[in-house]
């Protein structure tokens, strides 16, 4: 089923694309009938819209069902088919590419996006930090161990590729004063080459910790990665075919998992605001007992 959504992610966007291009030109120089034209550029419109957003904006959550390009898009079918039933055959295949259209973009929104997690009992709040080994971008190894001297934020992102990760990786950087103020230690970590993590840390001037996981051997004893999880023909870029679903974990200074993150959609991600207020209700908790 991952293959076929790697698989389905690459060929939707190509195809996007190519609809998005060809059905405003073949309009802008007046083909007939203009309503099919004009229906399928609509369709195409909406979601190629969302994607320009989510690559141009960098967004590190979305809706989950953002209602506004479907309309637009089903808007676009709707005046295809009326343009196919006034036209017949001179309206050509129009109203069938827009429906193939809108069919790929709700299997993006209901089936791509979501992903069938297997909680593991290992990763629970109140439980210890499982024990796992990662490196550092240098190919020195890092254990788990190091996380439990001060509070950590811990996120498993899934790549450089991933405009979401991209900009959930943005996100904790203009975050990392106020929660390094509050004594935490932000740590990333993904299972792409260690050039591409170098490349992303590169981008801020916070010196937050970027780490690898090769071969994804952490995420597998977290129970986290996501087999087959990478676009198809990223691999040609240098990424591996497969990745880790995004999660975040946060634990204390003693190794205890306060706050878990396993998000059963890729397009959505805690806001960093969560973790300042977490670490605010536990610094409480923690001079309260004191």
């Amino acid at each position: 089923m991952n293959v076929l959504k790697s698989i389905f992610i690459s060929s939707f966007v190509i195809w996007l694309i190519l609809v998005g291009i060809y059905a405003p030109l073949q309009l802008a120089r007046g083909a007939q009938p203009t309503l099919s034209w004009l229906g399928l550029t609509l369709a195409a419109a909406g979601p190629l819209a969302f994607f320009v957003r989510v690559f141009l904006h960098r967004t590190a959550r979305t809706a989950r069902h953002p209602v506004g390009y479907s309309v637009v898009g089903g808007a676009g079918l709707a005046i295809a088919m009326a343009a196919s039933y006034r036209y017949g055959p001179a309206a050509g295949w129009t109203h069938l590419w827009a429906g193939l259209t809108l069919i790929g973009w709700l299997a993006y929104l209901r089936w791509y996006s979501v992903l069938r997690r297997h909680p593991m009992s290992r990763l629970q709040p109140g439980s210890d930090l499982p024990e796992f080994q990662v490196q550092d971008l240098d190919g020195r190894g890092i254990t788990s161990a190091s996380f439990t001297t001060t509070p950590h934020l811990l996120v498993f992102y899934r790549g450089n590729w991933c405009p979401f990760c991209c900009a959930q990786v943005e996100e904790l950087a203009a975050y990392y004063r106020q929660l390094s103020e509050r004594g935490v230690r932000i740590v990333l970590i993904s299972p792409q080459p260690a050039g591409k993590a170098t490349g992303l840390a590169e981008r801020f001037e916070v010196p937050m910790h970027f780490l690898t996981d090769p071969g994804n051997r952490a995420a597998r004893k977290l129970g986290i990665e996501h087999a087959w999880g990478t676009p198809m023909g990223m691999q040609l870029l240098g990424y591996g075919s497969h990745t880790v679903m995004p999660t975040v974990i946060v634990c204390d200074a003693q190794g205890k998992i306060v706050y878990l993150d396993q998000t059963d959609n890729y397009r959505v991600r805690p806001d960093p605001a969560v973790f300042e207020e977490l670490f605010d209700r536990t610094a409480d908790a923690t001079t309260a007992t004191l």
